[in-house]
């Protein structure tokens, strides 16, 4: 249809810019799903997105890796680094600050561990890196899916 994009979620079909070329990289990940989309491609992840505390967490790798970032942990410092484009991003389980390319940031929830996997605030990190973020709601006003596009 005119080069969009069509993206299945839990929720609905629907479509991204007028033009396939309008984002380099969309991801769609559902809260409580195994599964990532990336651009059309449908891979596992270890960890689902999920709710807590009405904020929406996602595993940092999964999503980070999916616009190409390297990403490395440190048992050490218990702390997740992220490099993409010249950008590096920097959170510690627990705490509410964080650094994009050294400059010091809190957030109002701190990442933590579910299953082995480093859950984030969604928004943070993805603006940290310049990802558009887009919730998709469910019928009961609750976040189903989040797009991310780049």
């Amino acid at each position: 249809e005119g080069g969009a994009v069509k993206y299945l979620s839990t929720i609905d079909t629907f479509v991204v810019g007028a033009t396939a070329g309008e984002f380099k990289d969309v991801v769609v990940m559902s809260i409580g799903a195994n599964n990532i989309v990336v651009n059309s491609d449908v891979k596992a992840i270890a960890a689902a997105p999920m709710i807590q505390d009405g904020r929406t967490f996602v595993p940092f790798r999964a999503l980070a890796e999916a616009f190409g970032a390297e990403v490395a942990w440190d048992e050490a410092t218990q702390s997740v680094t992220a490099e993409l484009n010249g950008v590096k991003v920097v959170m510690v389980i627990g705490a509410n600050d964080y650094t994009v390319n050294g400059v010091a940031k809190t957030a109002d929830v701190a990442p933590f561990i579910n299953g082995g996997s480093t859950m984030v605030p969604v928004r943070f990190v993805a603006e940290a890196f310049g990802i558009t973020v887009t919730p998709l709601y469910a019928e009961d006003g609750s976040v189903a899916d989040v797009l991310f596009a780049k």
